[in-house]
């Protein structure tokens, strides 16, 4: 596994949203229609000048009109997709829909480049004049869970003219748009001589691992890929030759990988912007108030930690349930492993932010409580730390030392009374001036 070995066990194939009917498209001819294209271009203006072009495609002349938007009211994209929100909870974990932005090729961020194709013909290869419906009904399912989803054709036509488009440029580097540099567009289709839209159809997820890296961004930001999969891979080979066989291999994988990776780039390396919410300025009775920074709350950390934790764990084959409900409340994480005499073995992690009030209560009765509920006699209690000395000042009792000494101590006494295994671990997440200012 190599820097791009990371994996998520989270997909999502390419979803479209249709304005309009599939029929009011459906009659005539191809020519009888106009078809514009949106999509946003992974290049900025000094690439490819803002101005309108015209070029050959398919022996009629295709329009391209290349312009800078600077915020979303000028995105056709975000206007059509922006009441949309996308997200698999059920098979990911991920506690919310995303809204649409986060999928978009620009990510929401602006300027952006847009190019509006207009084709002098129908483009849609997806409609179907004889069907009820209006929309073609023909994949082989079965096949599809075979290949995937065919190529979307109309996304390809738009690329091929971007590309024609440009070779004209002479564009330096010669670079040329592949399928999966556009993830996101979006298709309007006319009746020639009328400028009333018949029908719009907003594309997203169109190409492979899309759903997979936009969810990698939204919830690991600013992180290094290659960092923390060349740290994956020094854990992952460090037990290539060890068999998974019983609790206490599955044990030491999970909290290796915490150690390597999770505390490793949190703690070390200082990765902490994903829990942290930042300084803000809001309005209040007309007066504009500065809200400082401020950690987030353990719902909105724990997506973070659970994408990296199936990226991190995926290779070892083994299985990361976020928030199972285990009949007396929802265990942060689970971990569970099947081994060479298929006999199903798991272990529990909890997770507690070390300035709530019931942490003690967390890992001395309620994690034990999630190890029994799962048949499992090991586990680890893992406590995010934020206190520093300018923007969070808690716990007001314990310092980070004293923390990890009274965790430690809990830990064994609990251990030993239960005759279980229950590890603890402090993750420092807060904010350190830089090595340059010690």
């Amino acid at each position: 596994m190599g820097n791009n070995g990371i994996k998520l066990n989270m997909d999502m194939a390419g979803t479209s949203f249709i304005n309009g009917t599939a029929k009011s498209i459906s009659s005539g001819e191809n020519e009888d229609y106009v078809t514009r294209v949106d999509m946003i271009l992974p290049f900025d203006s000094k690439e490819i000048p803002c101005q309108k072009y015209r070029l050959e495609y398919q022996n009629e002349i295709v329009e391209i009109n290349i312009k800078l938007i600077k915020d979303k009211t000028f995105d056709p994209i975000m206007k059509a997709g922006s009441k949309f929100q996308i997200g698999t909870p059920n098979q990911s974990g991920l506690p919310e829909m995303l809204p649409f932005e986060v999928f978009t090729d620009n990510r929401g961020k602006y300027p952006a480049l847009l190019a509006s194709i207009l084709f002098p013909f129908r483009i849609a290869s997806w409609i179907d004049d004889n069907h009820e419906t209006g929309i073609k009904m023909d994949h082989d399912y079965e096949s599809i869970q075979i290949t995937g989803f065919p190529d979307n054709q109309e996304k390809i036509r738009a690329l091929v003219v971007i590309n024609k488009l440009l070779d004209s440029l002479n564009i330096m580097n010669k670079r040329k748009l592949k399928y999966d540099d556009i993830t996101v567009f979006f298709e309007i289709y006319f009746k020639k001589g009328n400028f009333s839209p018949l029908l719009s159809k907003i594309s997203s997820l169109v190409s492979k691992n899309a759903y997979k890296n936009a969810v990698e961004e939204y919830y690991l930001k600013n992180y290094n890929k290659p960092e923390i999969s060349n740290s994956i891979k020094e854990v992952h080979d460090s037990f290539i030759t060890k068999e998974l066989t019983n609790e206490r291999d599955l044990f030491d994988v999970v909290n290796k990988i915490i150690e390597k990776v999770l505390i490793h780039h949190i703690d070390d390396r200082r990765w902490i912007e994903p829990f942290w919410d930042g300084e803000r300025k809001i309005k209040m009775n007309g007066n504009e108030h500065l809200i400082p920074r401020t950690p987030k709350k353990e719902p909105k950390i724990q997506p973070t930690l659970h994408v990296i934790l199936d990226m991190a764990l995926r290779p070892f084959g083994i299985h990361v349930l976020r928030e199972s409900n285990e009949g007396i409340g929802l265990l942060d994480f689970s971990f569970l492993y099947t081994n060479k005499d298929n006999i199903p073995i798991s272990i529990g992690v909890e997770f507690k932010l070390a300035h709530h009030t019931e942490i003690k209560h967390g890992i001395t009765k309620q994690l034990p409580s999630y190890l029994k509920s799962i048949r499992s006699k090991h586990g680890s209690f893992v406590v995010m730390w934020f206190k520093d000395e300018v923007y969070f000042k808690k716990p007001k009792k314990r310092n980070l030392e004293q923390m990890r000494e009274w965790l430690e101590e809990e830990a064994a006494k609990i251990s030993s009374k239960l005759k279980i295994t229950i590890s603890s671990k402090v993750i420092n997440a807060s904010i350190r001036p830089s090595a340059s200012n010690l």
